[in-house]
């Protein structure tokens, strides 16, 4: 990880050394394609230190990653065939027709 910020470093530096000269180009209304050509270069140097950062970033988030997983946790897996699926949603919809029903009969009560 340290190589590609040292990387980014350094290119970001170049970068204001190029943006240095090309400001310095504009003031002294110098020929059109030197400016194109810092403004290439500027570009493609920008290019790579986000490449070189987004490598750091990956391997930051690859090597310090905090998330709260157990990894002694034991996987539950659901063995049940799909008519076996089937019988036990129909019968949690029994036991809920049976409880609206009940609390139907609760709300029709007068108090």
């Amino acid at each position: 990880m340290k190589p590609h910020l040292d990387k980014v470093k350094d290119i970001k530096a170049r970068v204001v050394t190029l943006k240095e000269q090309l400001k310095a180009h504009k003031k002294q209304k110098a020929f059109r394609s030197v400016i194109i050509e810092l403004q290439q270069q500027i570009k493609t140097q920008e290019k790579k230190a986000r490449k070189a950062q987004v490598k750091a970033n990956a391997i930051d988030a690859s090597v310090y990653d905090l998330k709260a997983v157990n990894p002694n946790a034991i996987a539950k897996v659901d063995t049940r065939t799909p008519m076996e699926v089937i019988e036990n949603i129909e019968a949690q919809g029994e036991i809920v027709s049976a409880a609206l029903a009940k609390l139907k009969t609760l709300m029709a009560e007068p108090n």
